[in-house]
């Protein structure tokens, strides 16, 4: 009996076990921190573009609306002919602009500003006011000038040449103008993304040219700004 004991003791009940690769472990190891690292750095990455995103969207509601303020102080129209058998116009249009930024902390960057003058809905001229960027600093006040000459083909109907009749005979005729700008706006070091706004202008000018008797004198009209965000547009 003490033999079969024996034996049992020493009996082989199956394979023995192969000891684990310890290179798989390694490999598992490497893929799961590599998930790992993978997934914080996407985290991150998400999280600064939100972090980025907010404090434009911040930067747009507090500081944009009020960052500005474009107005035309002066116009001098010497020339305003429009010849109904060829449908040219011949202008000169000469406009004195103020850019008033009101803010006590910030700097406003004007990178383009691009005008258009229309009259009757009708575009006859537009310019590039900005050749090179400037600033405006806080309280401060910056002036151009633009001057709109020359001849333009435009197709008015017959109520838009009844509309250019009645304004020759009171001598003073109702041009817009139209703003295009290009701007971002600084406090200290921090300095925003681009903005788009537009800006509207109705004018009431009276022609100034020899022989014309009108007595009407230029106003300066309330200009209406957009804020908006999005592409520039070139067709102004």
């Amino acid at each position: 009996m003490a033999e079969k004991q024996s034996q049992l003791n020493n009996a082989y009940y199956g394979p023995p076990i192969p000891p684990q690769d310890q290179s798989y472990r390694r490999r598992g190891c490497s893929l799961s921190c590599s998930h790992r690292l993978l997934k914080c750095l996407l985290k991150t990455t998400v999280s600064v573009i939100f972090i980025i995103f907010l404090a434009y969207i911040i930067s747009f509601f507090i500081l944009y609306p009020s960052s500005f303020k474009l107005q035309v102080t002066d116009a001098k129209l010497t020339k305003f002919n429009f010849t109904t058998n060829n449908n040219i116009l011949q202008y000169k249009l000469d406009l004195n602009i103020s850019l008033r930024n009101p803010n006590k902390m910030m700097t406003v960057y004007f990178d383009k500003i691009r005008a258009s003058a229309r009259y009757e809905g009708h575009r006859f001229d537009r310019e590039n006011l900005t050749e090179l960027g400037f600033k405006v600093d806080s309280k401060s006040t910056h002036f151009l000038n633009a001057t709109f000459a020359g001849q333009q083909l435009i197709e008015l109907d017959a109520h838009d040449i009844s509309d250019f009749n009645e304004d020759k005979s009171a001598g003073v005729y109702s041009i817009e103008l139209r703003f295009h700008l290009r701007i971002r706006i600084g406090i200290g070091f921090f300095i925003t993304g681009k903005f788009k706004p537009k800006v509207k202008c109705e004018l009431e000018v009276p022609l100034s040219s020899k022989g014309n008797s009108s007595t009407a004198r230029f106003e300066t009209p309330r200009c209406h700004t957009y804020h908006l965000i999005g592409r520039y547009n070139r067709s102004v």
